[in-house]
Protein backbone atom coordinates (compact mmCIF):
# COMPACT_ATOMS: atom_id res chain seq x y z
CA UNK A 1 0.00 0.00 0.00
CA UNK A 2 3.14 2.20 0.32
CA UNK A 3 3.44 2.94 -3.28
CA UNK A 4 -0.21 4.75 -2.77
CA UNK A 5 0.50 7.29 -0.35
CA UNK A 6 0.04 11.00 -1.64
CA UNK A 7 -0.70 13.92 0.07
CA UNK A 8 -4.08 14.32 2.00
CA UNK A 9 -4.01 10.60 2.95
CA UNK A 10 -4.70 9.25 6.27
CA UNK A 11 -2.61 6.89 8.32
CA UNK A 12 -4.59 5.36 11.19
CA UNK A 13 -2.40 3.19 13.43
CA UNK A 14 -3.72 0.60 15.65
CA UNK A 15 -1.42 2.37 18.24
CA UNK A 16 -0.14 5.37 17.95
CA UNK A 17 3.78 5.92 17.58
CA UNK A 18 3.50 8.89 19.43
CA UNK A 19 2.26 7.36 22.54
CA UNK A 20 5.30 4.85 23.01
CA UNK A 21 7.99 5.68 24.83
CA UNK A 22 11.76 5.01 24.17
CA UNK A 23 13.80 2.92 26.38
CA UNK A 24 16.87 5.04 28.90
CA UNK A 25 18.81 7.10 26.10
CA UNK A 26 22.69 7.52 26.54
CA UNK A 27 23.33 9.47 29.65
CA UNK A 28 27.05 10.05 29.42
CA UNK A 29 28.58 11.41 26.55
CA UNK A 30 32.14 10.54 27.88
CA UNK A 31 31.33 6.51 28.63
CA UNK A 32 28.77 5.96 25.69
CA UNK A 33 29.79 2.98 23.50
CA UNK A 34 28.57 4.15 20.48
CA UNK A 35 29.30 0.44 18.85
CA UNK A 36 26.29 -1.26 20.08
CA UNK A 37 23.27 -2.55 19.06
CA UNK A 38 20.38 -2.66 21.50
CA UNK A 39 17.32 -4.58 21.60
CA UNK A 40 14.11 -2.32 21.66
CA UNK A 41 12.14 -2.80 24.53
CA UNK A 42 9.53 -0.86 24.25
CA UNK A 43 6.37 -1.70 22.55
CA UNK A 44 7.45 -2.88 19.52
CA UNK A 45 3.97 -3.08 17.24
CA UNK A 46 1.63 -0.12 16.15
CA UNK A 47 -1.04 -2.89 14.59
CA UNK A 48 -2.71 -2.47 11.39
CA UNK A 49 -2.03 0.42 9.58
CA UNK A 50 -4.66 1.77 7.79
CA UNK A 51 -4.59 4.06 4.25
CA UNK A 52 -7.58 5.94 3.83
CA UNK A 53 -8.75 8.12 1.28
CA UNK A 54 -11.90 10.98 1.57
CA UNK A 55 -12.24 10.39 4.86
CA UNK A 56 -15.65 11.40 6.20
CA UNK A 57 -16.56 13.24 9.52
CA UNK A 58 -13.79 15.93 11.19
CA UNK A 59 -10.88 14.11 8.78
CA UNK A 60 -12.81 14.95 5.23
CA UNK A 61 -12.14 18.97 5.40
CA UNK A 62 -8.57 18.35 6.56
CA UNK A 63 -7.76 15.74 3.49
CA UNK A 64 -9.36 18.22 1.28
CA UNK A 65 -7.19 20.92 2.13
CA UNK A 66 -4.09 18.89 2.48
CA UNK A 67 -4.58 16.98 -1.11
CA UNK A 68 -5.55 20.08 -2.98
CA UNK A 69 -2.66 22.26 -1.22
CA UNK A 70 0.11 19.77 -1.18
CA UNK A 71 -0.23 17.51 -4.48
CA UNK A 72 1.80 19.21 -6.99
CA UNK A 73 0.61 20.88 -10.15
CA UNK A 74 -3.12 21.57 -10.78
CA UNK A 75 -5.78 18.20 -11.58
CA UNK A 76 -9.30 19.35 -12.21
CA UNK A 77 -9.96 16.02 -11.42
CA UNK A 78 -8.80 15.52 -7.90
CA UNK A 79 -10.16 19.34 -7.01
CA UNK A 80 -13.95 18.27 -7.82
CA UNK A 81 -12.93 14.73 -6.07
CA UNK A 82 -12.25 16.69 -3.13
CA UNK A 83 -15.13 18.86 -3.50
CA UNK A 84 -18.69 19.03 -2.00
CA UNK A 85 -19.52 18.27 -5.32
CA UNK A 86 -17.43 15.11 -5.67
CA UNK A 87 -18.11 13.95 -1.67
CA UNK A 88 -21.83 13.93 -2.84
CA UNK A 89 -21.47 11.48 -5.49
CA UNK A 90 -18.22 9.31 -4.75
CA UNK A 91 -17.46 6.90 -2.03
CA UNK A 92 -16.16 8.32 1.20
CA UNK A 93 -13.80 6.94 3.78
CA UNK A 94 -11.97 4.94 0.94
CA UNK A 95 -9.36 1.80 2.23
CA UNK A 96 -6.18 1.88 0.10
CA UNK A 97 -4.90 -1.08 2.39
CA UNK A 98 -3.68 -2.23 5.35
CA UNK A 99 -0.66 -4.03 7.08
CA UNK A 100 0.21 -4.69 10.19
CA UNK A 101 3.46 -3.13 10.89
CA UNK A 102 6.07 -2.94 13.92
CA UNK A 103 8.00 0.35 15.11
CA UNK A 104 11.52 0.88 16.58
CA UNK A 105 12.33 4.31 18.43
CA UNK A 106 14.67 6.84 18.51
CA UNK A 107 17.15 7.09 21.92
CA UNK A 108 20.07 9.57 21.82
CA UNK A 109 23.44 7.77 21.91
CA UNK A 110 21.78 4.78 20.89
CA UNK A 111 20.99 1.94 18.08
CA UNK A 112 17.94 0.43 19.00
CA UNK A 113 16.48 -2.52 17.07
CA UNK A 114 14.01 -4.72 16.38
CA UNK A 115 13.53 -8.55 15.18
CA UNK A 116 10.78 -8.74 12.58
CA UNK A 117 9.16 -9.76 8.83
CA UNK A 118 6.81 -7.04 8.90
CA UNK A 119 7.04 -3.35 8.04
CA UNK A 120 8.33 -1.06 10.48
CA UNK A 121 7.95 2.60 11.74
CA UNK A 122 10.43 4.46 12.88
CA UNK A 123 10.33 8.79 13.74
CA UNK A 124 12.10 11.51 15.16
CA UNK A 125 15.16 11.62 12.76
CA UNK A 126 17.67 14.40 12.52
CA UNK A 127 20.38 12.55 10.29
CA UNK A 128 19.99 9.21 12.06
CA UNK A 129 19.88 6.25 9.98
CA UNK A 130 16.95 3.48 9.45
CA UNK A 131 19.07 0.22 8.59
CA UNK A 132 17.81 -3.53 7.37
CA UNK A 133 19.94 -6.18 7.96
CA UNK A 134 19.82 -9.71 8.79
CA UNK A 135 22.29 -11.04 11.76
CA UNK A 136 22.40 -15.04 11.73
CA UNK A 137 19.74 -15.34 9.67
CA UNK A 138 17.10 -13.13 11.51
CA UNK A 139 15.77 -9.44 9.98
CA UNK A 140 16.23 -6.65 12.10
CA UNK A 141 15.31 -2.82 11.70
CA UNK A 142 17.56 -0.12 13.57
CA UNK A 143 17.12 3.26 14.26
CA UNK A 144 20.65 4.44 14.65
CA UNK A 145 20.69 7.97 16.21
CA UNK A 146 23.32 11.03 14.77
CA UNK A 147 24.83 13.68 17.09
CA UNK A 148 27.35 16.37 16.78
CA UNK A 149 29.03 15.21 19.61
CA UNK A 150 31.04 11.97 18.45
CA UNK A 151 30.89 9.77 20.95
CA UNK A 152 27.41 10.16 20.99
CA UNK A 153 26.94 9.72 17.17
CA UNK A 154 25.86 6.19 16.05
CA UNK A 155 25.86 5.48 12.43
CA UNK A 156 29.49 4.77 11.21
CA UNK A 157 30.17 3.09 14.74
CA UNK A 158 27.37 0.72 14.36
CA UNK A 159 27.66 -0.10 10.75
CA UNK A 160 31.36 -1.24 11.55
CA UNK A 161 29.47 -3.28 14.41
CA UNK A 162 27.52 -5.15 12.03
CA UNK A 163 30.24 -5.85 9.38
CA UNK A 164 32.47 -7.12 12.14
CA UNK A 165 29.21 -9.55 13.14
CA UNK A 166 28.98 -10.53 9.71
CA UNK A 167 25.79 -9.39 9.13
CA UNK A 168 23.62 -9.32 6.24
CA UNK A 169 23.42 -5.34 5.42
CA UNK A 170 19.95 -5.05 3.31
CA UNK A 171 19.80 -1.47 3.16
CA UNK A 172 20.00 1.98 5.02
CA UNK A 173 19.06 5.35 4.02
CA UNK A 174 18.36 8.80 6.12
CA UNK A 175 14.58 9.38 6.23
CA UNK A 176 15.27 13.38 7.46
CA UNK A 177 18.35 15.60 7.14
CA UNK A 178 18.64 18.95 8.03
CA UNK A 179 18.25 20.30 4.22
CA UNK A 180 14.70 18.45 4.49
CA UNK A 181 13.46 21.01 6.45
CA UNK A 182 12.55 23.97 4.55
CA UNK A 183 10.18 21.56 2.56
CA UNK A 184 8.69 20.29 5.64
CA UNK A 185 8.13 23.95 6.82
CA UNK A 186 6.52 25.15 3.46
CA UNK A 187 4.09 22.18 3.66
CA UNK A 188 3.27 22.90 7.12
CA UNK A 189 2.45 26.73 6.86
CA UNK A 190 -0.31 25.28 3.96
CA UNK A 191 -1.98 23.44 6.42
CA UNK A 192 -0.93 24.76 9.91
CA UNK A 193 -4.80 25.59 11.03
CA UNK A 194 -5.77 21.80 11.20
CA UNK A 195 -2.70 21.61 13.60
CA UNK A 196 -3.27 24.82 15.78
CA UNK A 197 0.24 25.99 14.41
CA UNK A 198 2.02 23.77 16.04
CA UNK A 199 5.18 22.56 14.23
CA UNK A 200 5.79 19.43 17.19
CA UNK A 201 2.87 17.58 15.59
CA UNK A 202 4.56 16.98 12.45
CA UNK A 203 7.00 14.22 12.11
CA UNK A 204 8.64 12.39 9.52
CA UNK A 205 8.34 8.77 9.95
CA UNK A 206 10.61 5.77 8.48
CA UNK A 207 9.77 2.53 6.90
CA UNK A 208 10.94 -0.12 5.64
CA UNK A 209 8.01 -2.33 4.16
CA UNK A 210 7.95 -6.22 4.65
CA UNK A 211 9.43 -6.19 1.42
CA UNK A 212 12.37 -3.86 2.11
CA UNK A 213 11.06 -1.37 -0.03
CA UNK A 214 11.90 2.19 1.87
CA UNK A 215 9.85 5.30 2.50
CA UNK A 216 10.15 8.69 4.00
CA UNK A 217 6.64 9.96 5.32
CA UNK A 218 5.99 13.67 6.43
CA UNK A 219 3.28 13.86 8.53
CA UNK A 220 1.14 15.70 10.66
CA UNK A 221 -1.37 15.02 13.86
CA UNK A 222 -4.47 16.70 13.08
CA UNK A 223 -6.09 18.83 15.48
CA UNK A 224 -9.52 17.05 14.98
CA UNK A 225 -10.64 13.43 13.84
CA UNK A 226 -9.50 11.22 16.69
CA UNK A 227 -6.73 9.08 18.08
CA UNK A 228 -4.11 7.49 16.31
CA UNK A 229 -4.27 9.10 13.09
CA UNK A 230 -1.62 11.09 11.08
CA UNK A 231 -2.46 13.19 7.92
CA UNK A 232 0.19 12.87 5.46
CA UNK A 233 1.82 16.06 3.48
CA UNK A 234 4.53 14.25 1.26
CA UNK A 235 5.76 11.21 0.43
CA UNK A 236 9.85 10.23 -0.58
CA UNK A 237 12.29 7.87 -1.92
CA UNK A 238 15.25 9.20 -0.16
CA UNK A 239 18.75 7.15 -1.37
CA UNK A 240 19.19 3.61 -0.38
CA UNK A 241 22.96 2.66 0.73
CA UNK A 242 24.08 -0.68 0.45
CA UNK A 243 27.23 -0.28 1.69
CA UNK A 244 28.83 -0.22 5.59
CA UNK A 245 30.20 3.13 4.76
CA UNK A 246 28.47 6.34 5.71
CA UNK A 247 29.72 9.19 2.98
Amino acid sequence: MFDLIKPGHILRFGTDPHSIGAPMAATNSTTNDNRLETLWTSANSVGAVELISHPSGPLQAIADDAAKELREGFDLSRSVSYSPVGHAVTASDRRLGSTACDYVGYADGKSYYTETDQAVFSKEFSGCLMVAYRQNGVRRIAHVSASQVPTMDCKQAFLDTLRTHDATLIGWFRPFVLADSERKAKAFRKISKHADGDFGRTTTFGVFTASDQHYAIDAFRPNRGGPNVWVVMGVYRPQLYTTFNVP
